[in-house]
């Protein structure tokens, strides 16, 4: 496996080489304890369809963002057409032909197609200060008509279908050509994550006929779309490009050991520690459905169980674990805990139930950062705490439990009284999981535990779950992280689009291979 393989260009006739239409030079960016790109390169031809492919996390929304001037890399340079170019902002991308179809749209849905179409360029139509809509009307029909979109420019954006907004999208990444001098270079970010199979199919329709008059880069968890539509493949991972390749030269099992490119270190997640769950059933979820989310998922979780759930970005597994938690109501299904069926949505009763939640963003809904370590880990504790049926606080009992507490997690800090907001993110992690801990739940539901984490608080996150397993309580386990999540689990169920596509057994002496859970994954 190469570190970095640049595409060679294209030549014309005569032997000169042709100008690629996006080049890339050893891009990097850093942001405070993580290097989000590292070297990173590679070539986009005109007319081409590159795939840009890796896990979450790998960099590929940061090099969109720096592709598209919403980012400022920290070195390297960007070629478009042969000449350098530095963008300081997405307009002056946008005149230079980059435009980005985001996956979560961008489009104002209470104005008419045409106002979306040319948002932000309206100069392009004014006279004497005055705007002339019937000529950004016909300009509008005029791009729709020829990329064969049949949606008129005068109709309302958020009364069209998802697809024709994504379709109305990509005209509006044509149309930059109607007001500069210049060849599209259109960012499809996610494109068919919301598509049905007709509309995927649509979609990449107009974009084979299109091809003549743009260059097109795809990022997209659905390898069977780059296989179908694309050129040559980029495979990112960790921040860097492992290899650029023509789609010809690889198969998907080629391109999944490209995007995983590494070993799990067993001793890292404490392997040899993990235990057998018991037969006894500590949740089950029953055909959780939840439109545009969840497609019936349903699942057992034992006790002293660790049971991860892997998937994409939009595959529904961070919805899934806020709906066990009580967090976010589903529209259909049921969570039972022991004989008791949970309120949708409800907290307080998913609370009531044994059922703590250890949420993805724990600055935002883990803690309130604000507020004392004492008050943040004592809060779903009163009644430790309260004095007799006064139910008034005891400061003494809320010190001594936050100390008990701070001392079984080793949480670093200048004492209870210090504000949460001032720890590392190692240590409020452990503030969040004390809290849970002192109230005695016997479920734990985990959302991306170890996102933003150094190495060494990591490691405290993961002994601590294999004790919280070993004493009998169940964990579910949502993680980006495929190796955190292979190495940690005694299960793995996979979500694809909502729904559950295969569930591995992860026993500590035979653990599946990470090329596999992500063959699941896409």
């Amino acid at each position: 496996m190469t570190s970095q393989t640049v595409a060679v260009r294209p030549e014309l006739p005569g032997g000169r080489p042709a100008a690629a239409a996006l080049e890339l030079r050893d891009i990097t960016k850093t942001y405070p304890g993580t290097n989000a790109l590292t070297g990173v390169g590679f070539v986009l031809r005109r007319h081409q369809m590159l795939g840009l492919v890796g896990e979450n996390g790998a960099g590929k929304s940061t090099l969109l963002s720096i592709i598209n001037g919403t980012v400022r890399p920290d070195s390297g340079t960007i070629s478009i057409n042969g000449e350098a170019v530095r963008f300081g902002h997405p307009t002056e991308a946008a005149r230079a032909g980059v435009a980005t179809v985001f996956q979560e749209q961008g489009l104002i849905p209470n104005i008419p197609v045409f106002e979306n179409i040319f948002l932000g360029r309206e100069d392009k139509f004014c006279v004497a200060g005055a705007l002339r809509r019937k000529a950004m009307i016909a300009e509008a029909r005029a791009v729709l008509e020829e990329l064969e979109v049949d949606v008129s420019p005068t109709a309302l954006t958020g009364a069209l279908s998802f697809g024709q907004r994504q379709l109305v999208e990509i005209a509006k990444a044509f149309a930059l050509s109607r007001v500069y001098p210049v060849e599209p270079i259109i960012l499809l970010d996610e494109p068919t994550s919301a598509l049905s199979d007709h509309e995927t199919a649509k979609l990449f329709d107009g974009i084979s006929r299109w091809r003549s008059r743009a260059s097109f880069v795809l990022v997209s968890h659905r390898l069977s779309d780059v296989f179908a539509t694309c050129d040559e493949v980029v495979a990112l991972k960790d921040g860097r490009v492992v290899e650029q390749r023509s789609i010809g030269s690889i198969d998907e099992v080629g391109l999944h050991e490209l995007i995983v490119g590494r070993q799990r270190n067993a001793e890292y997640y404490r392997e040899a520690l993990q235990r057998e769950p018991s037969p006894t059933i500590a949740l089950r979820a029953s055909e959780i459905g939840k439109p545009g989310h969840l497609g019936g998922v349903s699942l057992e979780l034992r006790q002293g169980e660790i049971l991860g759930v892997a998937g994409v970005l939009g595959s529904g597994k961070s919805t899934l674990a806020r709906v066990l938690a009580g967090a976010e109501a589903q529209g259909s299904g049921d969570v039972v805990v022991g004989s008791a069926k949970l309120r949708p949505g409800s907290r307080r009763d998913a609370i009531r139930h044994g059922i703590g939640f250890v949420p993805a963003e724990r600055s935002v809904a883990g803690i309130i950062g604000t507020d004392t370590v004492d008050w943040n880990l004592t809060l779903p504790n009163l009644g430790q705490i309260a004095l007799g049926l006064l139910g008034l606080i005891s400061p003494g009992r809320s010190r001594a439990l936050t100390l008990d507490w701070m001392r079984r997690l080793k949480v670093r800090a200048p004492g209870p009284s210090a504000a949460c907001r001032t720890l590392s993110g190692g240590n409020q992690q452990k503030i969040v999981f004390a809290k849970w801990l002192a109230r005695g739940v016997s479920i734990l539901v985990l959302d991306d535990p170890g996102r933003g984490l150094d190495v060494g608080a990591k490691e405290d996150i993961y002994s601590l779950m294999r004790e919280i397993a070993d004493k009998g309580a169940a964990v579910l386990l949502v993680s980006d992280n495929l190796p955190e999540l292979i190495g940690l689990s005694n299960r793995i169920m996979v979500l694809r689009d909502g729904k559950v596509s295969a569930v591995f057994e992860a026993p500590k002496d035979a653990k599946p291979r990470e090329v596999d859970v992500v063959a699941a994954m896409l």
